[in-house]
């Protein structure tokens, strides 16, 4: 009996965990889809296919559903996937919600929005209630994300001029700048640990991912000089990243190590993807 139990433990533990990565992929026209693929590329799978924009994906971090920005139903808001494969409408309304991002505890969600005129960061409840803006500034707020122990949401601004890397906290308050050049810095993404955090940056001429500390500091590059990078997007145990190639006019999913190292294309598509977001390990997905 011992031995059945410990061999019963033992292929449990040996079982694969299953992730998947998000994107959008356009479409015919003006539109764009949301597909997901398994962690190795496979099994392409479109979420909720429709003759609307779909944007910038975000698992929840329990798993349990998938949002993304879309215009269906003329309304510029948040949809959700749960897990159990139901879509419905999160929130809509004439101006532009998007670019999600969930608290750790999944309850919550910081998003962007031109609601009240130009773009700031918002928060709301995971069910669309209760929305409250955190940012005041008269310039630019972009592309929360939301740390995985809660303390900071990074975003991005012109408050200083140029598009930077900002750090809040998750009320607002206490925000202080991680990065300061002329050039574009974009999609900030935090590793699992929270030790780390990847974004795109302009700054040595083409776009290219960089990671740095929550503190702004130990720079390093980990796309190569001759590419174009963007999008970058964490495994769930912090080993890869996935993230946007461009090259021969093409935008493929590639991933890599987390150290730099690794370059691989991940699944090619004959339309341009953008925006990957890699899933929590999930128990099963529908």
């Amino acid at each position: 009996m011992l031995l059945a139990l410990l061999a019963c433990r033992k292929s449990e533990s040996e079982r694969p965990r299953l992730s998947r990565i998000a994107f959008a992929i356009d479409c015919e026209g003006t539109d764009q889809d949301i597909m997901t693929v398994e962690s190795d590329g496979s099994r392409p799978e479109a979420v909720a296919p429709d003759p609307a924009y779909d944007e910038m994906p975000c698992w929840s971090p329990d798993g349990l559903s998938l949002v993304w920005a879309s215009d269906r139903e003329k309304l510029r808001g948040l949809w959700e996937r749960k897990f159990d494969g139901a879509v419905e409408r999160v929130n809509g309304a004439p101006w532009i919600d998007t670019s999600p991002s969930f608290s750790p505890d999944s309850r919550s969600i910081a998003f962007m929005s031109n609601r009240d005129g130009n773009y700031a960061i918002y928060v709301m409840t995971s069910d669309g209630r209760r929305p409250r803006r955190l940012t005041e500034e008269p310039a630019v707020d972009l592309w929360p994300a939301w740390s995985p122990d809660g303390k900071w949401i990074a975003f991005v601004s012109e408050r200083a001029g140029s598009k930077d890397v900002f750090l809040m906290d998750p009320d607002g308050k206490n925000v202080k700048a991680l990065t300061n050049d002329r050039a574009w810095d974009g999609r900030p993404a935090w590793s699992p640990d929270g030790k780390r955090i990847a974004w795109t940056s302009e700054r040595e001429g083409k776009a290219a991912i960089f990671t740095m500390d929550p503190e702004g500091k130990d720079v390093k590059r980990l796309t190569p000089p001759d590419s174009e990078c963007e999008d970058p997007s964490w495994s769930p145990d912090g080993r890869q990243i996935v993230y946007v190639n461009i090259r021969y006019g093409l935008r493929e999913l590639w991933v890599m190590k987390s150290d730099g190292t690794g370059h691989r294309q991940l699944a090619s598509f004959t339309k341009p993807v953008h925006t990957p977001s890699w899933s929590p390990f999930l128990p099963g997905w529908k």
